[in-house]
């Protein structure tokens, strides 16, 4: 929250893997020194994601940016991890407050490139792929997985198809054939390249 900011008017919506709202809270206009905390255990969900979005009917105000803290529990291990998230309007199709990202005409291409190491055989590395959009838009995302050895040439390719407002788990080991990943070598990476032309927003 921008220390001009007075209150913060947000809603959450909660996302399956396949881009179907299955839950809204609206949380209200908060006041600067709120303490609001969500359980997520509260929502019947086994995979997908939720969004924190703007909602001005109790009135408010915004200034393109949205943060929030994460509190992350393994349920078996008891393992806690904390993490903090933002995000800001950028590509906008019409010019918030002069931001100097923001563009008139119509939307560009945009095409995201996501690094992930490979990890090892007993710390497997994944990523969550989100489509996220303010309205219909391309059924699916056109996302690639690509293998790189330590030289940085591509040595396999992986499709996966992220829907619309949906999310994708992606796992490098189950991605690639096991002569792959040898191929690649130890403590290199595998990116991923989300590639599709006016595709807005598919993110990690």
């Amino acid at each position: 929250m921008a220390t001009t900011q007075a209150d913060l008017p947000i809603r959450l919506d909660v996302f399956d893997p396949e881009g179907r709202k299955i839950a809204e809270r609206f949380l209200g206009c908060l006041p600067r020194n709120h303490g609001v905390a969500l359980d997520f255990d509260g929502f019947d969900l086994e995979a997908g994601h939720a969004e924190l979005v703007y909602d001005f009917r109790d009135g408010g105000q915004a200034d393109g940016w949205l943060h929030a803290l994460f509190r992350y529990e393994d349920r078996e291990s008891g393992h806690v991890a904390e993490s903090s998230f933002g995000a800001h309007i950028f590509n906008t199709a019409m010019t918030y407050r002069d931001e100097p990202q923001s563009y008139a005409g119509p939307p560009p291409g945009l095409s995201t490139r996501l690094f992930l190491r490979l990890g090892s055989a007993t710390c497997r590395s994944f990523a969550v792929l989100i489509y996220p959009a303010s309205g219909p838009w391309h059924a699916r995302s056109a996302t690639s997985l690509v293998l790189h050895d330590s030289a940085g040439q591509p040595i396999a390719e992986a499709a996966v198809s992220v829907a619309c407002s949906g999310s994708a788990m992606v796992w490098p080991h189950t991605a690639f054939d096991p002569a792959a990943l040898r191929a690649a070598g130890a403590g290199d990476m595998c990116w991923c390249a989300i590639r599709r032309a006016g595709c807005s927003g598919t993110t990690g």
